[in-house]
């Protein structure tokens, strides 16, 4: 178990989903697309970027693009690009309402994910916020 997801449970609820492969420097999405899915790194690495701001790297049992689950209809709000070979499985809402009829835990990990990467963007804010201040 990476990250909170366990690759295996999800597996053998999404058995019937076809696996999305990457070469390194391929583009998941970019900011601003429209979102109509989330993904669960299977192997590789991948890059969560906003401009020229990286924000994270995601690996194995990660998840990726989780706010389009949450909040439908909103463009994606970073880029996504391989790092490496990667394969991902994409959870659109039906899948994503299944796997959390199933696996209730599969729920809390996404909250965990988001509440962590939520958690990342308000000290990076007040460390920027600090270095602008006048003193």
């Amino acid at each position: 178990m990476t990250h909170g997801v366990d690759l295996d449970d999800v597996m053998k609820l999404c058995s019937d989903a076809h696996p999305i492969s990457l070469k390194p420097g391929d583009i998941l999405f970019r900011e601003g697309d429209e979102a109509e899915s989330m993904y669960i790194v299977k192997s590789g690495l991948l890059r969560i970027l906003s401009g020229s701001t990286m924000y994270e790297t995601v690996g194995p049992g990660g998840l990726i693009g989780e706010m389009a689950i949450v909040e439908e209809h909103i463009p994606r709000s970073a880029t996504v690009i391989a790092g490496t070979y990667a394969e991902l499985i994409e959870i659109d809402m039906p899948r994503f309402l299944s796997l959390v009829g199933s696996t209730p835990s599969f729920s809390i990990a996404v909250m965990r994910v988001i509440s962590r990467r939520l958690r990342i963007m308000n000290r990076r804010y007040r460390s920027a916020g600090r270095a602008q201040a006048p003193g």
